[in-house]
């Protein structure tokens, strides 16, 4: 992968990647389960990657939150996909998250093209009908498992309360922020996720899901780089938060040159012949999840063509 440079003294930068973590938590002696999540270099890194304005990273941005948080249950080389397919402007998006809290992928459309005639643009319009999808693909297992639902216009985090309460039976909230400056740069990422455990009252749930959406600005809380355990504390005191542990969270792909160059070996032989007849030179090739652009000489070709 081939990452887009940021701003900043290296100190500075890692002081910021030092901040980034998803925190999973329980509330209530486990009644109910969390996840929140810190993510402004993620955000930044993938919205200067793939070159995004401010309405694509906060339509990919919110992506990459939701993906890392409900990755947060995964273990091992466990790994999952979010994926929204829809027939408004928006189109949708991939994105992959797993285990580790590395999280990639892409818009359908980039940019986004509003209709010149729309006078305003809500949600619903925005995003169009369509299906939310979340494949789970866990290790050891040769089976991806799937599940489909028709996807919530109104917003991501309504659509996914809506999937986790038809595909997984499970009571969920969801709270996915990113504030932007005047200039439109995105200031940070931070999502909050809260499920309901078997045999949790649904009075104490109520209680809960009514707080999330009571709660101030979480991606304010984020731009400020403030301690989860925290913030955790502030806004659950009442509900006895317990910290189960932290994980690192990054934008990171694991394409490469070497794995670009598999695949083009795999051409025909007629593909080869007119890639190196007519080029374009040198041969770009771009990694669809991370905007990585690796180039191929034609003497690196034509070596590569021989084998």
């Amino acid at each position: 992968m081939i990452k887009a440079p940021l701003t900043g003294t290296p100190e500075e930068l890692w002081r910021r990647r030092a901040a980034e973590k998803l925190t999973h938590f329980t509330l209530y002696g486990g009644l109910i389960r969390g996840a929140y999540v810190q993510a402004n270099m993620v955000v930044e890194e993938m919205a200067q990657s793939h070159q995004l304005g401010p309405f694509e990273t906060y339509f990919l941005g919110q992506a990459y939150l939701a993906a890392l948080l409900m990755a947060s249950t995964l273990k091992g080389n466990d790994r999952l996909n979010l994926k929204i397919n829809t027939n408004g402007p928006v189109g949708g998006f991939t994105v992959d998250a797993n285990a580790y809290g590395e999280v990639r992928g892409y818009l359908f459309e980039n940019p986004i093209r509003i209709p010149t005639e729309w006078k305003e643009a809500p949600f619903t319009e925005l995003w169009g009908e369509g299906t939310l999808s979340v494949t789970y693909v866990r290790e050891g297992k040769r089976v991806p498992v799937t599940g489909t639902v028709a996807f919530d216009q109104r917003s991501l985090a309504r659509g996914l309360v809506h999937y986790f309460d038809q595909s997984e039976q499970t009571s969920t909230a969801l709270d996915l922020s990113l504030p932007f400056a005047e200039n439109g740069k995105p200031l940070a990422g931070a999502g909050l996720l809260l499920q309901a455990l078997p045999g949790c009252p649904d009075s104490v749930w109520n209680t809960m899901a009514t707080r999330l959406n009571q709660l101030p600005s979480i991606g304010d809380n984020a731009e400020q780089s403030h301690s989860p355990s925290a913030l955790l504390d502030f806004w659950f005191t009442d509900a006895s938060p317990k910290i189960l542990g932290n994980r690192s969270v990054e934008f990171f792909c694991p394409c490469s040159k070497d794995r670009f160059q598999s695949v083009l070996q795999g051409f025909s032989p007629e593909e080869q012949a007119d890639i190196l007849l007519n080029g374009p030179f040198p041969l770009e090739t771009t990694c669809a999840n991370c905007a990585s652009v690796y180039q191929f000489s034609r003497e690196e070709l034509a070596v590569l063509f021989q084998h």
